[in-house]
């Protein structure tokens, strides 16, 4: 049996929202949809506004400071792209929990531009024996653990120089790079077996290992600057000094020193 249509009265609810809900549906398209081409034109007036200044010999700053209190940022001052450089530093270790560890880094540095740059260093490390183990040996005078310490490091380094920044001290301009660096070389290490104090055995070993660096360039001029690094050795060895499985090992220094570019 057929049913009676509904009135208007009975469609005009189910009517509503829907119209309602293609109403809200239509306005938040135009709402994106102007968002969008406003932001296009944003951009598209950047972009035609960064070709007129790349035209210019000069950047400016008008709609950011108005009083021109602030000058150029882009530029770089210091310049090492296509420059020798030999750097000196000097400072601890601190990753040996039974020993002091005091560094000596000389580096020779070449960057082939303000980005990129290869980098050689031999690091001398002078050890002694710290609290920790000096407390361990008057806790038991008969043994000492097996301890491996590293004498050295060698290894090249590939530098990336990603920012390059300007900061305000004390009314002064300081100029400086933050560089990363990755490279592979080898550690050697000195380990000293679990025997008597008085009998301890020194071994020595070359080890591969994987070397990651960063730090600062604060440059006092065209010629010096002042060198802030931290190193890090990655390397397998024995878990017993000598024998036994292997596992990863990490050592890191810091330092501070000059560089001098030709």
């Amino acid at each position: 049996m057929l049913s009676e249509p509904k009135s208007d009265s009975e469609w005009s609810p189910i009517w509503r929202m829907k119209l309602g809900q293609l109403t809200r549906d239509w306005g938040l398209s135009i709402v994106v949809t102007l968002l969008a081409l406003l932001w296009i034109s944003f951009v598209a007036s950047s972009w035609a506004q960064a070709v007129e200044l790349e035209k210019s010999d000069e950047y400016h700053f008008d709609w950011l400071d108005s009083d021109k209190k602030i000058y150029v940022l882009q530029n770089r001052k210091f310049l090492k792209g296509e420059r020798l450089e030999f750097s000196l530093t000097g400072g601890i270790g601190f990753s040996n929990p039974y020993r002091s560890t005091w560094v000596i880094d000389p580096r020779l540095s070449y960057f082939f531009s303000e980005s990129w740059g290869i980098e050689f260093f031999y690091a001398f490390l002078n050890q002694s024996p710290n609290s920790t183990f000096q407390a361990l040996t008057l806790a038991s005078s008969s043994a000492i653990p097996q301890i491996r310490e590293i004498s050295a490091q060698t290894g090249v380094l590939i530098q990336f120089v990603p920012w390059y920044a300007k900061i305000n001290v004390f009314n002064k301009i300081l100029h400086f790079d933050w560089y990363f660096g990755l490279g592979t070389g080898t550690v050697k290490t000195n380990v000293y077996s679990s025997v008597k104090i008085n009998d301890s055995i020194q071994t020595q070993e070359n080890l591969l290992a994987f070397f990651f660096s960063t730090g600062h360039l604060y440059h006092l001029n065209q010629s010096f600057d002042v060198r802030l690094d931290i190193t890090g050795a990655h390397y397998q060895a024995p878990i017993n000094g000598l024998t036994g499985d292997s596992s990863w090992y990490s050592s890191y220094n810091f330092g501070i020193g000059l560089g001098f570019k030709l």
